[in-house]
Parts: structure tokens; C-alpha cells; sequence
């Protein structure tokens, strides 16, 4: 046989899912004309499905070495190093792909993939935008820029993504759940239910959208409702560490302690690095009063995750109810200083400052407590009772009377 010949019987068993024998044809053209770029290709391509990338580049780079116009072999190239991980390498070669044949629209696509993998947002939507121009009706372009646009915290462009990529595709599971997802995040609820509800509808065996819709129904107080997905989430998928998590987070303000740390529990023997279950199954033993139970979670979760400043949190206040104050003011120091904004940090400071004697810096933390969320109770009953300490009588009052205020206009969990 030619090389010519080697080649067509290649591409014949290649498409018959002869791979083996195909890279045996190829090669066998390369021996008989060893400038022969497609043969070198064509392998690539072939080593590439079998998922021998490292072979591929190889054979794509001996193709171009052959002929550095060959747009296919640098697009083919950069699929190869996109699957090994190489993003900045894949970029390389899909942008010397569309700049030796500016048709290939794929390219911008793919780039876009790379691009977003890297945290280059900007660059990812360019590119989806630009094939999109030439590919309207792929619903997958729209989705993957509507990802691109959450994650810079473009909600609004997400939705609007996730919207069309839906209209052109109505049983796109996953669309539905990021634009749920998205509207969530925006403080649509209702509106996040109804599209996570659609997800089902589509994909009733998807236990990622039970374990979302569950999160969601959490966040709108459906304890009731959030444990149902939680359940069907898990009996979908057994070892669904998240959903255990959750449910356990659900189950803790119906008064279930005991169920909510059997889900803890299992979430934790699921996934043993697990810095949140960790936390939150110390965080309801120290409300079990079980405060070094409460102490060996929280720190395991800091050994896993040294910067959760929720865990310090929890630490904090199981320290403080030990009687520990100093151990307690520091950990809530380090959760301050690991997220500032945490008003609940600052309340549990106050009250281990309280306990010590140090009325004043009790007070200033509590104070700093209500500026960041001017609607928490516990902050305004705390300083109430440190200032009726101090003598302070009129503000003492104040403070418990817009504590009475805020918790008779709050919803009941």
C-alpha cells in the first residue's frame, strides 16, 4: 500500500473503532513518507481518543513542525493540553488556530472553557461572545457565559444567559439550576424554588438539585421542606456528604440535635475532611452543652481549613461556656480577623469580655455586632445587660426594648 492508501484505511478503521490497528496504518504511512502531516495528525487524533494525550501533542507537534499552517493540528493541540490540565498552553494554540484560519469558530469556544478555568472571566465571555455571533442557536455557549458572568458576579447577565441557552433548549437541566441558583443569590427565592423544581422535572434523578433546592428551602426557613430534598438527595446518592450536612443544619433549629448530629456524623465518615461538618457538629454539641465534645470538632475543622473563620467562631463560644474567657476572646479575635463583617464574632467576644469584667470592651463589641447587622437580637439583649452592669439604666432599656422589637417582627423558624 501507499501512504496515501495507509492513510485511508486508517481513517476507515479509526471510524470503526479499530484504534489500535488505525495507529498501526499511520504509522505505517509515516515510515513510507516521514513528511507526511496528516499521518501524524490523523495519529494524534486517534491517541487523543484513546486519552493518551501525552502521544497526541506529539504527533500534532510533528504535524505542525511539517506544516506550521495547519490550523487543525493547533486546535486538536490545545484539546490535548486542555485535558491534561494545560490551560495556558491550550490558550496558546487555540489563539494561533483562529489566527491561521479565523473560521474556526469552535476555537473561541474552547478558549472561552480555558479561559474561564483560569479565572480570565473577561476573556472567557469575549470569547463566548464571539462565537456566539456566529453559533446563536447553542444553547451550551449561552450557559458557559452565563457562568463566566455569575462568577464576576453578574447576576443579572447570568440570568439572562441561562434564560436564552433554556429557550433554546428547554430540557437543559443545568440551566435551570444556575439560573435558580442565580436568582437565589440575587434574593429571588420563589423564583429559584420554581426553577430548581423545573430541574427535577427534567432530571428527577439529579441529587445535586435536591441537595440546591434543599439549601434554598433552608434559607427561606422551610426547615420541613429543605429535609425532604435533603432525604431525596441522599437516597438518590448514598454517599452525598453535602446533603448529610445540610440536613443536619435543617434538622438543629427544629430542635432535632441528636438527628442533626447523626447527619454530621455520616457526613463526616463520608468525607473525613470535611471542615464544615466538623464545625457544625461542634457548633450543636456545645448547644447539647457537650462544650469539649464542642472544642475537639471546632479545632479538627481549623486543622482542616486554618482559615474558617466560622470554626474559630464556634470554638469561641464553647471556650466561653467552659469558663476558658481568654481562650475564647482569642479565637473570636482570629474570626474577626479572618471576616471582619461577622457580627455573630463579635457578639461572642463581647460576651467572654463580659464574663471577665471588662464591661466597657463588652460593649464596644457588642456595639460593632449591631452595626454590621443592625438585626440581631442577641447583640442588642448582650449589651442591654452589660450596660444595666455599667449603670447605664436608659440605655440598658433602650437596647431591650429594641430587642422586644426586632424579635416580634421576625418570622417564626
Amino acid at each position: 500500500m501507499t501512504a496515501d492508501e495507509l492513510l485511508t484505511e486508517g481513517n476507515t478503521k479509526f471510524g470503526n473503532g479499530k484504534y489500535s490497528e488505525a495507529i498501526t496504518d499511520y504509522t505505517q504511512a509515516i515510515a513510507l513518507n516521514p513528511q507526511y502531516a496528516d499521518a501524524y495528525y490523523n495519529r494524534g487524533n486517534v491517541k487523543h481518543f484513546k486519552g493518551d494525550q501525552d502521544g497526541a501533542i506529539a504527533d500534532y507537534t510533528l504535524a505542525i513542525a511539517l506544516n506550521p499552517q495547519y490550523s487543525s493540528a493547533f486546535y486538536n493541540r490545545g484539546v490535548a493540553k486542555a485535558a491534561k490540565g494545560d490551560q495556558d498552553g491550550s490558550i496558546a494554540d487555540y489563539t494561533l488556530a483562529i489566527a491561521l484560519d479565523p473560521q474556526k469558530f469552535e476555537a473561541y469556544f474552547n478558549r472561552g472553557v480555558a479561559k474561564h478555568a483560569k479565572g480570565d472571566q473577561d476573556g472567557a465571555i469575549a470569547d463566548y461572545t464571539q462565537y456566539i455571533a456566529h453559533a446563536p442557536n447553542d444553547p451550551e455557549a449561552y450557559f458557559n457565559r452565563g457562568v463566566a458572568k455569575y462568577a464576576k458576579g453578574d447576576h443579572v447577565g447570568a440570568i439572562a444567559d441561562y434564560t436564552q441557552a433554556i429557550a433554546l433548549n428547554p430540557q437543559y437541566a443545568n440551566a435551570y439550576i444556575n439560573r435558580g441558583i442565580a436568582k437565589r443569590t440575587k434574593g429571588d427565592q420563589n423564583g429559584a424554588i420554581a426553577d430548581l423544581t423545573e430541574a427535577i422535572v427534567v432530571d428527577p434523578k439529579n441529587a445535586w438539585v435536591y441537595n440546591v433546592r434543599g439549601n434554598t428551602k433552608r434559607a427561606m426557613g422551610d426547615n420541613d421542606g429543605a429535609i425532604a430534598d435533603y432525604t431525596v438527595a441522599i437516597a438518590l446518592s448514598p454517599k452525598y456528604a453535602a446533603a448529610y450536612n445540610g440536613r443536619g443544619i435543617a434538622k438543629y433549629p427544629k430542635g432535632d440535635l441528636d438527628g442533626a448530629i447523626a447527619d454530621f456524623t455520616e457526613s463526616i465518615a463520608i468525607n473525613p475532611k470535611y471542615a464544615e461538618a466538623y464545625s457544625n457538629r461542634g457548633y450543636v454539641k456545645h448547644a447539647k452543652s457537650e462544650y469539649e465534645g464542642a472544642i475537639i470538632d471546632c479545632t479538627q475543622a481549623i486543622a482542616l481549613d486554618p482559615k474558617y473563620a466560622y470554626a474559630y467562631n464556634n470554638r469561641g463560644n464553647a471556650k466561653n461556656s467552659k469558663g476558658d474567657h481568654d481562650g475564647a476572646i482569642a479565637d473570636c479575635t482570629q474570626a474577626i480577623a479572618l471576616d471582619p463583617k461577622d457580627a455573630e464574632a463579635y457578639d461572642n467576644r463581647g460576651n467572654a469580655k463580659e464574663a471577665k469584667g471588662d464591661l466597657n470592651g463588652a460593649v464596644a463589641d457588642f456595639t460593632e455586632a449591631i452595626t454590621l447587622d443592625p438585626k440581631l437580637v442577641d447583640a442588642y439583649r448582650h449589651r442591654a445587660n452589660a450596660k444595666h452592669k455599667l449603670g447605664d439604666e436608659a440605655g440598658a432599656k433602650a437596647d431591650e426594648e429594641k430587642a422586644k422589637s426586632l424579635a416580634g417582627s421576625q418570622k417564626p423558624k
